[in-house]
């Protein structure tokens, strides 16, 4: 295999049989599946993770995918287990367990220690005669599938590894979906980073208090224009004494009048001023909002919380978030 055309074609194959090992599992899915979801969703403790070799490094992947989505969750290597590490296991936690035979020998003196607290087994194994599914209090029991590649590799864990991360992210979103997850939690377990920025809500990028220029309905043209101009924001408020209702001014509002009527200049505020301005609440998420914002062609919006004005955000303070 030397020509790029005949690497190609040997990279397709061992892709097109992980797909096909992948449509083998997803039809064999059955009701042990949504058992294993209520029992971990109705877990007291931690989700406690255990393999060996491959499914140990497939399940670091699922643990942290877990822990991410708010489900408290930790590895216990199996090895490190009868030395010691079976103190981090309580009562109340569920253990799952992942072994494509299902008879690593490293797993019975977690079976014996689970067995003895009753603590709760969730198995995931090729193999319903094995250790692995005598041991369980729920199997999720998936065909056998072909490894991918040529004889050569049969042995070499490919198909079924991805097999056991496509279960484990098929737990992981279930119970998720169980408790209403929202995207904006994702957020709190990702702070930094790109994922950060764009479940950053809104609220975190208020300009509030003596930033926003006010002027009442009554302003001059040239008020509105000085107003506009004593800030970098492209705007101004109008409110006046005795109501609770915000109008808005533009830059681009001044531009529209003056282009379009030969007596701007004796324009009061009210006569050019947005009645009802475009609100957001402060949750919503910035990407959404900038989105908003050149679906509506606005460069402003007003935030509020349950009914409540809490400030404006702009456009160039979003993208200057998103692209630091």
């Amino acid at each position: 295999m030397k020509s790029e055309k005949q690497i190609l074609n040997f990279a397709k194959k061992i892709i097109n049989e992980e797909i096909i090992a992948l449509s083998k599992i997803n039809k064999h899915l059955n009701k042990n599946f949504s058992k294993a979801v209520n029992l971990i969703n109705n877990s007291k403790g931690n989700i406690v993770f255990s393999g060996v070799g491959k499914s140990k490094l497939i399940l670091e992947k699922t643990c942290g995918t877990f822990s991410s989505l708010g489900i408290s969750s930790y590895i216990l290597d199996p090895n490190q287990a009868s030395h010691g590490s079976l103190g981090n296991l309580q009562k109340n936690d569920t253990l799952i367990i992942a072994s494509n035979s299902g008879n690593t020998n490293e797993l019975l003196s977690i079976f014996k220690f689970a067995k003895k607290y009753k603590i709760k087994i969730i198995g995931i194994s090729s193999n319903s005669k094995s250790q692995l599914f005598k041991n369980s209090d729920v199997n999720i029991i998936y065909s056998k599938v072909k490894e991918a590649g040529d004889k050569n590799f049969k042995l070499v864990p490919t198909s079924s590894t991805i097999a056991l991360a496509a279960i484990g992210d098929a737990l992981a979103i279930s119970v998720a979906k169980l408790r209403n997850f929202k995207i904006r939690e994702f957020g709190e377990t990702h702070p930094s980073g790109s994922i950060g920025k764009s479940l950053t809500p809104i609220k975190e990028l208020l300009i509030t208090g003596k930033k926003i220029p006010y002027i009442n309905s009554n302003a001059s043209f040239s008020e509105v224009l000085s107003a506009i101009a004593s800030n970098r924001l492209g705007c101004v408020l109008i409110k006046d004494k005795n109501s609770k209702k915000l109008s808005i001014i533009t830059d681009g509002d001044t531009a529209r009048a003056s282009t379009k009527n030969l007596y701007f200049s004796k324009f009061k505020a009210r006569d050019f001023m947005t009645k009802n301005p475009k609100y957001i609440d402060e949750m919503t998420l910035a990407p959404d909002a900038l989105s908003i914002m050149n679906d509506k062609r606005i460069t402003i919006l007003l935030v509020k919380s349950k009914g409540v004005f809490k400030g404006l955000v702009s456009i160039h303070s979003i993208i200057e978030f998103l692209e630091k």
